[in-house]
């Protein structure tokens, strides 16, 4: 499964916004996904809500009412519904055939969205219905009969997707005792995009669980940890990997040489590893006969995957990401422009702007072979300087006196005189080069050869 588009209407900042997650935005048969979306801009203009409305439609109408029971707050007119739809494509390995000639591939459906005011809403051919206060509806649809049973079960193979909202992390106990597993329920994989305060249990749980049936004799078991081990270490920095399970349920990792139990991990392994754990076992949950879980398809949403990593792992994380799941389409938000940079050359780059009030969805061009800097500077990020408010005002002070240095009044003179040394010493255009770099060696033989 993929998602060609998602609509908002009338929803929070979204006054009327159809997004396209392809590589043109003319619907087609022959259309071709992006598989990497990254989305930017400005604390407060609908990122998460962006995320949040395509974990609903994912979900599902029973998992969505289930994990947004009440949208108070989602509609900008309540005297009007506000309404969200998807285009979804269906792939080989999700279940059911539509239609007597079972060629259908593309579903479109449509939830309505009311607020505090009384609005009436067509839902059936010759049935009308008011609602008086915040619900979701959905549009009466035979593709949304269909995909019901089909695609949103709890029980359905493939259809897979899942979402991360910003607070992902696990929890703070150790397991004492040996876990349950929790069902496969559909709402269950977006939980944290609506609920900050949700820990992601399920690698502890399946970690502890598997070692508990290797232990007696269970083969598959093994393979369905090898596989887990595996997808997670690739996504820890340098040589850290999982050590050990001890006899009292503590799951232990080896960072730089020293065994420590997750409890005891930095937020941002605590993270990463909560994400991966997490996400490669419900894809072994929906996918039970694929050989290689990491081959699926599906959709995963991810707000604010820059969060408590380093940049060394900002810059690598989209790229493993991908690499580890090739077939996965990954729609995330970060404020790093590393992390929009590591989305590679095949990245849909978007940036939500609050335009009078409503959002507006502008397209990036390519900035993967950007540096951090420009990429801040540049229409991704929008930002006039990288540099600190205190040192952008010395730079601007220094441009203003240095027009007119000639014909400078004495009390000028001295501030000239000291920006101009600040200019010479920190050398803030740029900052000055490492030593030994690319840039000192030029630096150094410009100085020597030039006039």
């Amino acid at each position: 499964m993929w998602v060609e588009s998602i609509t908002l209407s009338n929803i929070k900042c979204f006054r009327e916004e159809k997004i396209f997650f392809t590589r043109n935005s003319t619907t087609s048969k022959n259309v071709k996904p992006c598989s990497w979306i990254t989305l930017l801009g400005e604390n407060g203009v609908g990122k998460s809500t962006l995320l949040q409305a395509l974990a609903l439609l994912l979900a599902g109408p029973e998992a969505a009412k289930e994990l947004l029971p009440r949208p108070t707050g989602w509609v900008s007119d309540s005297s009007k519904p506000g309404k969200l739809s998807a285009v979804l494509h269906q792939d080989e390995v999700d279940a059911g055939t539509f239609g007597k000639k079972q060629i259908t591939k593309i579903f479109s459906y449509s939830y309505f969205v009311t607020g505090e005011t009384p609005t009436t809403i067509k839902v059936g051919k010759d049935n009308k219905e008011t609602y008086t206060e915040p619900a979701l509806i959905e549009e009466n649809s035979r593709f949304l009969s269909w995909l019901r049973t089909n695609a949103f079960a709890s029980n359905t193979k493939g259809w897979f997707a899942v979402g991360y909202g910003a607070f992902r992390r696990l929890n703070r106990i150790n397991q004492s005792t040996l876990p349950s597993l929790d069902s496969p329920k559909r709402s269950n994989n977006f939980r944290t995009q609506f609920d900050e305060d949700k820990p992601i249990n399920s690698f502890e749980q399946w970690m502890v669980h598997l070692e508990f049936r290797i232990a007696k004799g269970d083969n598959e078991a093994i393979k369905k940890r090898d596989i887990g081990v595996k997808v997670i270490e690739s996504l820890l920095p340098g040589d850290a990997k999982i050590a050990e399970v001890t006899t009292d349920g503590q799951i232990k990792f080896l960072v730089n040489g020293c065994k420590v139990p997750t409890i005891g991990l930095s937020d941002g392994y605590r993270s990463v590893i909560a994400l991966a754990g997490d996400l490669i076992w419900r894809l072994m949950q929906a996918f039970p006969d694929l050989e290689d879980p990491t081959q699926a398809s599906g959709v995963v949403l991810i707000d604010e995957l820059d969060i408590h990593l380093h940049p060394y792992w900002q810059r690598q994380i989209a790229g493993w990401l991908q690499n580890i799941f090739p077939n996965l389409q990954f729609v995330i938000a970060t404020h790093s422009p590393l992390i929009a940079a590591g989305g590679g050359e095949d990245a849909l780059t978007l940036r939500l702007e609050l335009v009078d009030g409503e959002v507006e969805v502008r397209q990036v061009e390519n900035i993967s072979a950007y540096d951090a800097d420009y990429i801040l500077r540049s229409p991704a990020f929008g930002l006039e300087s990288t540099h600190s408010p205190a040192t952008q005002n010395k730079i601007k002070r220094f441009y203003e006196l240095d027009r007119n240095r000639y014909n400078l009044a004495e009390e000028n003179q001295q501030e000239y005189d000291e920006l101009r040394k600040f200019m010479q010493t920190a050398q803030p255009i740029g900052g000055p080069p490492e030593p030994g770099s690319l840039e000192a060696r030029t630096k150094a033989f410009l100085e020597e050869n030039l006039p």
